[in-house]
Parts: structure tokens; sequence; C-alpha cells
């Protein structure tokens, strides 16, 4: 079930945010995403209108978006393939004309499951933090 973000689902969305980015096996330090949650929360989490998914009373997803932009969706690992990301997704287009992310290079799943919902790759990046490249992508929604 999706539902709006309560203060309580802080630190679950901690939990999702540091799982879901350490199952990537990214080529970055171990440690950083154990680190960089706290910053999630403070500055994405309370900057964006954020929903959770929540599965038998426990957060397992999180969407965090801004006008026109997704800022994060992070699902547990073990709730990956079961169509939550895509109903988290889902969620936050209704009424845009356009939604914009952006996504590591070599996050190959999330790269698919994108281009499955329609966003195609824009431009490209090097993150500032983790030092790794992304793909800057779009959906024309109108």
């Amino acid at each position: 079930m999706i539902r709006n973000f309560k203060e309580s689902d802080i630190h679950d969305i901690e939990t999702v945010y540091e799982k879901s980015n350490n199952a990537l096996s990214l080529k970055i330090d171990p440690d950083f995403f154990r680190k960089d949650k706290k910053k999630f929360v403070t500055s994405t989490i309370r900057c964006c209108k954020n929903s959770v998914y929540e599965h038998d009373g426990k957060v397992v997803g999180v969407v965090s978006s801004s006008a026109d932009c997704i800022e994060g969706l992070f699902v547990l690992p073990e709730f990956w393939g079961k169509g939550i990301g895509t109903e988290l997704l889902n969620s936050v287009m209704s009424g845009k004309e356009e939604l914009f992310l952006q996504v590591y290079a070599d996050n190959e799943r999330a790269v698919k499951f994108y281009r499955k919902n329609g966003f195609e790759i824009s431009g490209s990046g090097v993150c500032q933090m983790t030092h790794l490249p992304y793909f800057e992508m779009i959906k024309v929604l109108k």
C-alpha cells in the first residue's frame, strides 16, 4: 500500500536507502551509503514530497519527488521485481508534463527499469559526491 510519509518512517527509510544502494555493488566505498543515509533523510526527505510503500506494517520502498524531478526511488532488495518500484513511480506522475531523474550509469537494473517505464536518456554527468557517472533521464507525460 502506498501512503504519505510520516515522521515515524525515518528509520525505515534510512534502512531502505542503505540496503537498496549497497545491493547494487557500485564501485564505491562500502561505507558511503551507511554514512550518506542521514544526509539523504535530512536534505532530500525534508525538501521533497515523499510517499512510502508499506507491506505488513513495514516500509519497504520510498519515492521522493520535487516539482518535476524524482529525487530518489528505493525499494528493499528482497522486494525487487514485485512491482513496488513501478507503483511508487506511477504515484508521482499524475498531473506532470514531464519528469526528470538521475541514475548511476552502472546501475543497469535501474536504467532498464526506467526505460521500461518510458524514460529516455537525455544527458550524463559525474556525481560530485560519489564520483560515479550518471545518466539524466526524462519522460514526457503529456
